[in-house]
This record gives C-alpha cells, sequence and structure tokens, in this order.
C-alpha cells in the first residue's frame, strides 16, 4: 500500500485534466505515480486510489495527513482556438463565426478525501466557467460564465475479505467506469462525442458523461469491479437540476482486468425515462409523452507502459413520440449506436502524443444523420512537483456531420469542421 501514498488521480470534472496537487503535498511526490504524464490516463496506483474513495487506503486513514492544505486544489484553465467551418454550412454562422478566440475557460475549487477510516469525500466546485456563448440566451449568469457543483459525494467502504470491500456513494455522481473509461483522466481535453453530445434532434438530453444525484454501490476486488446505481435521472440540460418526473433511472457495470497493470474489459447498462412536458421539465405543464430509453456499453482497454488502447462502442434505444413518421411510416423506437477508439503513446515523462476516432449514429435506420470526428494531439507538463503542476495540450479534429440530419430525418449536404485547439492547465 506504499505505492498508493502517492500524488492522487485526476478527479471527476466534465474539463478537468490536470491531477489534483494537495495529494501531492501530502505525499511529496510528483504527477506521473498516479497518471501516465502527460497523456493523463490513470496509472495502476492512480486507479486503485480513485477506487478507493480518492484516498490512499480503502478502510485506513493517518491523522497526520489531515491537514487542510492536504485536502484542498485551485485549478486555473486558459484557451485558444481556431474554428473553420464548412462552406457546405448554412445560415450566417458559417460566415460570422469568429475564427480565432481566446478564452479564460475556468477557475475551479477541488476537495476531497478520507474522513475517517470508513468514510470519505469529494466535491468539485466551478467558481466561474465560461459557457462559450457571446450573448443572446446561452448567456446565463452574467457575462458569459457561470457557477455550478459538478459533482460531490459522501462514500463508505465496508471491508469484506483481504482484497474485497463494499463501497457506497450518495450525492451527484458519475458512474465509475465511465470515469477511466474516457469521462474524467483521458489523454484528449474534448471529450468523445459518444460520451458527451446528445443524440441529434432528441429532445431526451441524457449523455453517459452525465453527473445525477442518487447512490450506487461498488463491490471492489482485485481484479473487478461491479456497480449498481439508482439516480434521480434528471435533465442533463440544467445544472444541478431535480428530476422532473418520479420516475428513477439505474445504471449497472461490470469491469475485468486481466493483469496487473489494468488491461481490461467492461459492460454499462443504463436504464432510463425522460418526461416530456409541453414546457421542457416543467410537470405543472402538460405531459406529450415519457420516453423510456436505454444505453449499453462495451468498454475495453490494453495497457503497456508507454502507450495504451482505449475504446468504447454503445448502443441504445429511444421511445419516440406518438405519431413520428420516418420515411412516412409509423415508429415507435428508434436505435441508435456510437464508439470511440483511441491510442496515446507517452515519449517520456513530459511529452506525448495521440490519436482519436468518434461516432455517433442517432438512428441507424435513417441515412445522413450520423456525426463523426477524428483527432490527433499533443501534450506536455510545463512543470511538476510536489506543490503544484501545469500541463498544455494542443489537439486538431475534423468534424463531419450532415446538414439537418437527426434521429428521424435524413441530413442534405456532408460538411466538415475544423478546430485547431490549445489548453494550459494549472493547479495548485
Amino acid at each position: 500500500m506504499k505505492l498508493l501514498r502517492f500524488l492522487a488521480p485526476l478527479l471527476l470534472s466534465s474539463v478537468q485534466l490536470l491531477a489534483i496537487p494537495a495529494w501531492s503535498r501530502m505525499t511529496g511526490t510528483s504527477c506521473n505515480a498516479c497518471h501516465a504524464t502527460p497523456t493523463w490516463q490513470l496509472t495502476t496506483t492512480g486507479l486503485e486510489f480513485l477506487k478507493n474513495g480518492h484516498r490512499m487506503d480503502a478502510t485506513k486513514v493517518d491523522p497526520k495527513d489531515q491537514k487542510w492544505d492536504n485536502y484542498l486544489s485551485l485549478v486555473w484553465k486558459g484557451r485558444a482556438y481556431g474554428d473553420s467551418l464548412d462552406s457546405q454550412r448554412t445560415g450566417l454562422a458559417t460566415t460570422q463565426k469568429p475564427a480565432t478566440n481566446f478564452e479564460q475557460h475556468s477557475f475551479s475549487l477541488y476537495t476531497g478525501g478520507a474522513l475517517s477510516d470508513r468514510f470519505s469525500y469529494f466535491t468539485e466546485l466551478y467558481l466561474n466557467e465560461n459557457t462559450g456563448s457571446t450573448s443572446g440566451a446561452n448567456v446565463v449568469q452574467g457575462d458569459a460564465a457561470r457557477k455550478k457543483l459538478a459533482e460531490a459525494f459522501i462514500q463508505y467502504n465496508q471491508p469484506i475479505s483481504k482484497d474485497l470491500f463494499l463501497a457506497v456513494r450518495a450525492g451527484e455522481i458519475l458512474p465509475g467506469i465511465l470515469h477511466v473509461f474516457g469521462v474524467g483522466a483521458r489523454s484528449a481535453e474534448q471529450r468523445a462525442i459518444v460520451l458527451n453530445d446528445p443524440l441529434a434532434g432528441s429532445t431526451n438530453t441524457y449523455r453517459p458523461f452525465s453527473r445525477q444525484q442518487g447512490v450506487d454501490a461498488t463491490l471492489a476486488g482485485k481484479h473487478f469491479e461491479g456497480a449498481l446505481g439508482v439516480v434521480n435521472g434528471s435533465s442533463t440540460s440544467v445544472t444541478n437540476s431535480i428530476d422532473a418526473d418520479n420516475h428513477k433511472d439505474w445504471y449497472a457495470s461490470f469491469l475485468y482486468d486481466f493483469d496487473a497493470i489494468h488491461t481490461g474489459v467492461g459492460v454499462f447498462h443504463y436504464d432510463g425515462q425522460y418526461s416530456n412536458y409541453a414546457t421542457a421539465n416543467d410537470f405543472s405543464t402538460a405531459l406529450s409523452f415519457d420516453n423510456k430509453f436505454k444505453k449499453d456499453g462495451l468498454l475495453v482497454r490494453f495497457v503497456r507502459d508507454k502507450f495504451r488502447v482505449v475504446g468504447t462502442y454503445f448502443m441504445g434505444e429511444e421511445t419516440m413520440a406518438p405519431g413520428t413518421l420516418i420515411s412516412g411510416l409509423p415508429v415507435a423506437k428508434t436505435k441508435n449506436v456510437g464508439f470511440y477508439g483511441l491510442v496515446d503513446y507517452n515519449f517520456t515523462d513530459s511529452f506525448g502524443i495521440y490519436a482519436r476516432y468518434d461516432s455517433l449514429d442517432p438512428n441507424k435506420d435513417v441515412a445522413n444523420n450520423s456525426t463523426t470526428m477524428a483527432m490527433v494531439g499533443l501534450n506536455g507538463m510545463l512543470y511538476q512537483s510536489e506543490k503544484s503542476g501545469a500541463r498544455w495540450n494542443f489537439e486538431y479534429t475534423e468534424k463531419m456531420a450532415y446538414n439537418h440530419g437527426n434521429i428521424t430525418t435524413a441530413g442534405a449536404e456532408k460538411f466538415k469542421d475544423k478546430r485547431y485547439f490549445f489548453q494550459i492547465t494549472w493547479g495548485f
């Protein structure tokens, strides 16, 4: 367990890509103890730390480590990017969107760790996050920025045997298997679209990366983790919203590791309901219909010292509004698919490369409605120490879709948008 006294892993932020230096101060080590720097996937030590509840030992804590500066970190992000929209697009955005932008993206607070031998906690609070909007209805809380509580939970660990314990979390949570397969600790800043984007044309805004309020329990062994959770299933378009219907969503996952460095395979299932009211999420207005939906995923990773290959494949089902017609025929349910595949390689502890390919099809039975994205990236450490650290990353993406293609409608012209993206993340 001495290895677990190293730097804590990347936490659960929607965009967080820097290890939290508070635990580094506790142990006097740098980022690469828990992360395969700089591409940032979690190492064996980091995965164990995360599983234990952001602590070194799942069932013990040293009182000498319980100092406030070992439980609190501040993280800052700055960006610059350039966009090139395909001429096949229509509308003013094609010609009037700024080609380049600077963005002070966020300033956030992270706090968490062991409270006692059994209890621990984690909280991620954005003091300021840029919305990416310039004006209009999308500007919230003033100055195109917002404050939000991204994730917050209490965790209790109950030992069962030497290599087996039960972890119970309550609060605003993310399924743990999704954190380690592309939502949290990851090479790229921009998440895979199958995890991050809703289905085009659907009123249901559920996305696998969504944090939701509820409780889950994970049986954690030496080579496996099995989890079951129950959550409100609130609309992900409203930060920290309480659900607008009485139905509770649930999810289950199982992950098995084949070796000590966590080459493994996992499965994930989500069963939910999104209620469509005359006014979105307002149960005082008329109920149009309930969208009972499902999402199933296969998740795989192959890990070696300098590189790793990670991929997911998701299949889903959506309930459509009564009377929905596709190609002139009534349709009660639709099926969607999506996947991503990523490979990264660390040349040194300070420089790495990665590439990823994404795909999301909101309805398999409709042509010309899918979105794909190809990405290549570089990342590196400006510096890392036991007190703080800074990381940079550069990404080039080409995102391809069809005009007006969505869950019910075949698209027209295919277009390709390009983006150059640079970010510096600093933490203390």
